[in-house]
């Protein structure tokens, strides 16, 4: 079981690399595909190491669940970010690629990189609050300056032009919320997983 661990988080390391190399180099539109499979599988392999809660660890139906939900706040972030507020779009994708590289890979494995990535942070930092800030500001970076490169996303943010290495301040502040979402989504799923055992007694 360690050696496949093992090898799933070599794979996913090089899948990082791949996916920022082939941004910067390429231009290729679905980088963050790769980028955000790999950088889930790379930093589930690190907590399995640091023995820091890994996903790794987790049952299929955790997972499931977790992907899940993670699918449901993909859908609520689109409809209110993209099409109600016109914050963003895809220039690049038709509908088929929107669903499978947005929704189906996009969303629900950049939350799982978002919180593989918090429970390292939170393990080092001495606060909640400043591990959701330490987080927000390193994923906001990480993320978000290969796709400076490929433009698999477009930012259309109105008034507001102040930028900290191409990307504007209300995108980093904005990250907040996507931060967020694992820690709500584990919440919702402890509480369920809590009132299921009550009702077992």
């Amino acid at each position: 079981m360690k050696k496949y661990i093992n090898a799933l988080g070599i794979i996913g390391l090089l899948s990082v690399v791949y996916g920022v190399l082939s941004a910067i180099l390429a231009s290729n539109v679905i980088w963050f595909s790769y980028f955000a499979i790999g950088g889930t599988l790379f930093l589930a392999w690190i907590n399995n190491m640091l023995k820091n809660d890994s996903l790794f660890e987790k049952s299929k139906i955790y997972v499931l669940k977790t992907y899940g939900i993670y699918l449901l706040f993909a859908i609520l972030i689109e409809i209110v970010g993209e099409l109600m507020l016109n914050l963003w779009n895809y220039p690049s994708f038709d509908l088929k690629s929107k669903v499978i590289h947005v929704f189906l890979i996009g969303y629900p494995f950049v939350f799982f990189f978002i919180h593989e990535s918090f429970k390292i942070i939170l393990k080092k930092v001495p606060s909640l609050s400043l591990a959701i800030i330490l987080t927000t500001l390193i994923n906001a970076f990480v993320n978000e300056i290969p796709n400076t490169f490929a433009w698999e996303w477009v930012y259309t943010i109105p008034y507001i032009t102040f930028e900290i290495l191409e990307i504007n301040i209300i995108v980093i502040i904005g990250w907040i919320v996507l931060v967020t979402v694992p820690i709500i989504t584990k919440r919702i799923i402890n509480k369920q997983m809590l009132i299921k055992s009550i009702y077992k007694r």
